[in-house]
């Protein structure tokens, strides 16, 4: 499925009702994690994905995506107390998440965005293998000019 408008136009919207796109982004590598309250191997990652905040910092901006829908956002203060997650929580606009699960619609969902705001890799799930390739595609992208 083509998507309704390009990738760099998609935006998300954050806890401040804040609307970002992948272009405001250039510059800086991004991971964005489309993930659910609900969901084992969404829990699973987060920690990873504040390590991998923690180690690259300024460099890389990780947003996770909340697609658990409307009973799910609810969820999610409860959520943070049990679960500490380092970088914001937004929630993506329906021509992202239509371009996200186009082809399979498990979460998590992992796609990671060079500095200059190109797709270089997209993951479903987590698990020690896609581990390592979340690390090498953010290390690539964390490294791109």
């Amino acid at each position: 499925m083509a998507p309704t408008k390009p990738l760099a136009e998609m935006s998300w919207t954050d806890s401040n009702d804040r609307v970002q796109k992948i272009a405001d982004m250039k510059g800086k590598a991004v991971v964005l994690d489309f993930w659910a309250t609900y969901c084992g191997p969404c829990r699973k990652a987060i920690p990873h994905l504040n390590s991998l905040a923690a180690k690259y910092g300024d460099n890389l901006l990780v947003v996770g995506l909340n697609v658990g829908g409307p009973e799910d956002r609810l969820k999610i203060p409860q959520f943070l107390t049990t679960t500490k997650i380092d970088y914001p929580i937004a929630f993506p606009e329906d021509a992202l998440s239509n371009f996200i699960f186009a082809e399979r619609s498990e979460i998590p969902q992992t796609v990671i965005f060079n500095r200059n705001g190109e797709m270089i890799a997209k993951l479903i799930g987590f698990n020690p293998d896609i581990q390592k390739q979340l690390d090498a595609a953010v290390e690539k992208a964390v490294n791109s000019e």
